[in-house]
């Protein structure tokens, strides 16, 4: 598999994972892409992977905050003058 493929294959698993993961926690998940040995032999080692991921995906870990919804006043009009 060529490096773009993977980085984009981690880049949306991760994203779905909302951190990247490290070697352990990623070994331990039933639903990886694909073998952290296969991942290790394409990078030369996994931090050089995680690097790749956050520039191609640099968004993952990020929270990102629902805008507030904005409260409309109505004016009440005063029936009171006379």
């Amino acid at each position: 598999m060529r490096k773009m493929a993977i980085i984009h294959k981690l880049g949306e698993y991760f994203t779905k994972k909302g951190k990247i993961l490290s070697i352990p926690e990623y070994n331990s998940e039933k639903d990886k892409p694909m073998r952290a040995l296969i991942i290790k032999r394409v990078f030369n080692s996994w931090s050089r992977m995680e690097i790749f991921v956050k520039k191609y995906y640099p968004d993952i870990g990020k929270v990102v905050e629902k805008p507030k919804p904005v409260k409309s006043v109505k004016k009440v009009e005063d029936k009171n003058d006379e």
